[in-house]
């Protein structure tokens, strides 16, 4: 019967029919193969199937980034966040910074909700706490090479995800428990989408962009958004639809970019009750800290100046203390230095051979050529910059790379031959000189620079003058070549950076430890069943505490001395019985003091009113601590 048999195979036109119950081999025409045969031929179509290449390069992005992770120092503002945050609802959905919920952190939570996942997951360590950043910074890797593939072959995507894996500045901020990587994950998923968008011409993928940028601004706000001119440039070139498609797509990507980003904004002016004081907000609403603190605030009005680090069009190659060359310049040098001479030579086979590059192709040239530009031009006049702030532009600096060594090499296109050689040892000369002057290296790396870039000429030489195997042979080992001699510099800082245990929090100006810890051993048994554990004029500077005691405080001033509790609340916290420590600095106040956190009215209450128990507590230093008796 039908039920009780299968087909097996067919011979000369005939369908062999077999029983059910027969368990013969399978079979390829007349020849029975054996199982430990298929299961090897299944484990090599799959070891052919995976790009072996690019998880080797994410497993080194993953070791930079992971290796003794938890010997990184932290950044104890945002700490004191995931510290609060996991003690209740209200202060995980607001991101407070303190357990009673009255101050917040200056940045929408979506970051530190994944930190406070990882910690009560794994439990509260350094680890947990920088975990999702260095997954950030790791899934980036693998991202940037599919979407670099998509456009310009793979060549050109594994030469991105070995640059943005060795990428000092990427090292370092994954591996510190700041946003930035987080924020990078979700712009180059972005990136990937809008590439998907103009492969397919489908709606989807455009909306889909736009709500990966929106998530990328719930987690570093306008930081997220220097990609965005670069990514619709890309879908307004590279889409093959009719413009008026264009248009309707681009409106959709806006409006799924701006639901997504201002969702939380929304939801928390709309939650009923007391709401945290976000830090660095002027009017208590989170509106005023997205956009103006840590928005348009920061741009206008800042200084142009010559001074290295300093805001002015040199800031990112000049070297200065906060090594904006070494951790970046290098690579945003070579990326110039080799991407132009790539595109140099672009425009004149162009003109020689009046050919038209791929549209794609030139679609997301022209795009990495505007984020370069606006990230560069933006961070130029940003009045302070934070080196993981480069985040934002360390994936247009990868794909330049690669993107520009591949077509150096010829890869990029198969028909292609290999730059000239001159060309190309013009831009690795170009690229090796301004990176190994940022910071003179051991002579062993410069040497090696040398020897790498005569190689790479010599590589070109043979490619162009060979063909057939020979030629595709050494176009790899040319493209091999050039990216050995691009990400040289930056090897050897990463490696640097990752054995020092540098990290860029550059975090707050706490109090001291032994500070934390005499006033910890103090309070603890003296406050039990007392609401608040302190009052404090500087609550930022006590987040040691806050991780370590998670007890709630009552904070008196924000970021630069902003009040946030005025002295009436304060007298009414003390009648009650809910304060009876207060911490305050004990310096003179005068007219040009009175803006100062231990200079307002609250503070000064406290120290004419309060009596110092500094002595008793075993207290030394600037700040003094006093006891607050109801009345």
């Amino acid at each position: 019967m039908l039920g009780e048999s299968r087909v097996a195979g067919k011979t000369s036109g005939t369908v062999e029919m077999t029983s059910l119950d027969e368990s013969p081999p399978f079979a390829f025409g007349s020849v029975a193969v054996p199982r430990a045969t298929r299961l090897g031929a299944g484990l090599a179509r799959i070891a052919r199937s995976l790009p072996w290449a690019v998880c080797l390069i994410t497993a080194v992005a993953a070791a930079l980034r992971f290796a003794e992770v938890d010997d990184v120092s932290a950044n104890q503002f945002y700490d004191a966040a995931v510290r609060s945050m996991s003690l209740s609802w209200h202060n995980f959905f607001f991101g407070a910074f303190d357990p009673g919920g009255i101050l917040a952190v200056d940045k929408p939570p979506l970051d530190l909700w994944l930190q406070v996942l990882s910690v009560k997951l794994l439990g509260w360590n350094a680890s947990a706490i920088k975990l999702p950043e260095a997954l950030g910074g790791t899934l980036a890797v693998p991202l940037l090479y599919d979407a670099v593939r998509r456009v310009a072959g793979r060549p050109a995507g594994l030469a991105s995800a070995v640059a943005l894996a060795v990428m000092p500045e990427s090292v370092l901020t994954s591996r510190s428990d700041t946003m930035d990587s987080v924020m990078m994950l979700l712009v180059v998923g972005a990136l990937w989408l809008t590439v998907r968008a103009c492969q397919t011409g489908r709606h989807r993928w455009v909306v889909l962009a736009g709500v990966s940028l929106g998530l990328a601004f719930n987690v570093k706000l306008l930081e997220s958004l220097v990609a965005a001119p670069a990514l619709l440039v890309l879908y307004a070139m590279g889409s093959q639809v009719s413009w008026r498609r264009k248009l309707v797509d681009l409106g959709l990507a806006g409006a799924s970019l701006v639901t997504v980003a201002l969702s939380w904004a929304i939801a928390v002016s709309l939650s009923p009750g007391s709401h945290p004081y976000p830090v660095g907000s002027t009017d208590g609403t989170v509106w005023n800290v997205m956009f103006v603190f840590n928005g348009f605030g920061r741009v206008s009005h800042a200084p142009v100046s010559t001074r290295p680090g300093g805001p002015g069009p040199l800031r990112l190659v000049q070297a200065s203390g906060w090594n904006f060359d070494v951790f970046f310049g290098c690579a945003l040098m070579a990326a110039i230095a080799i991407g132009g001479a790539a595109l140099l030579l672009a425009l004149g086979r162009r003109c020689k051979h009046g050919a038209h590059p791929n549209t794609m192709a030139r679609a997301f040239a022209v795009s990495l050529i505007v984020w370069v530009v606006v990230a560069s031009a933006l961070f130029s006049h940003v009045s302070v910059l934070h080196t993981r702030y480069l985040e934002a532009l360390a994936p247009a600096v990868a794909a330049a790379i690669g993107f520009g060594a591949a077509s150096l090499s010829g890869l990029a296109d198969r028909r292609q031959e290999p730059g000239r050689p001159a060309v190309l040892a013009i831009a690795l000369a170009l690229g090796g000189v301004c990176a190994y002057t940022f910071n003179l290296p051991p002579v062993t790396i410069a040497w090696g620079a040398v020897a790498l870039t005569i190689a790479a000429v010599a590589a070109a030489l043979i490619a162009t003058s060979g063909g057939g195997r020979l030629g595709l042979l050494t176009k790899w080992l040319t493209l091999t070549l050039i990216i050995a001699c691009s990400v040289l510099f930056p090897v050897h800082e990463s490696l640097k950076l990752v054995r020092a245990h540098t990290n860029d929090s550059l975090g707050l100006a706490t109090h001291p430890a032994v500070t934390e810890a005499v006033l910890s051993r103090y309070l603890q048994p003296r406050t039990t069943g007392i609401r608040y554990e302190l009052a404090v004029d500087e609550p930022l500077a006590l987040a040691p505490m806050i991780i370590h005691d998670q007890r709630p405080i009552f904070p008196l001033t924000s970021f630069h001395g902003l009040p946030v509790r005025s002295l009436a609340q304060l007298q009414t916290a003390v009648g009650a019985g809910e304060v009876r420590y207060a911490l305050v600095g004990n310096y003179t106040c005068g007219p040009h003091q009175r803006t100062w956190a231990s200079c307002g009215p609250a503070a000064l209450w406290i120290r004419n009113n309060g009596i110092d128990v500094s002595a008793a507590a075993g207290l030394t230093g600037a700040s003094k601590l006093y006891l607050m008796l109801p009345f």
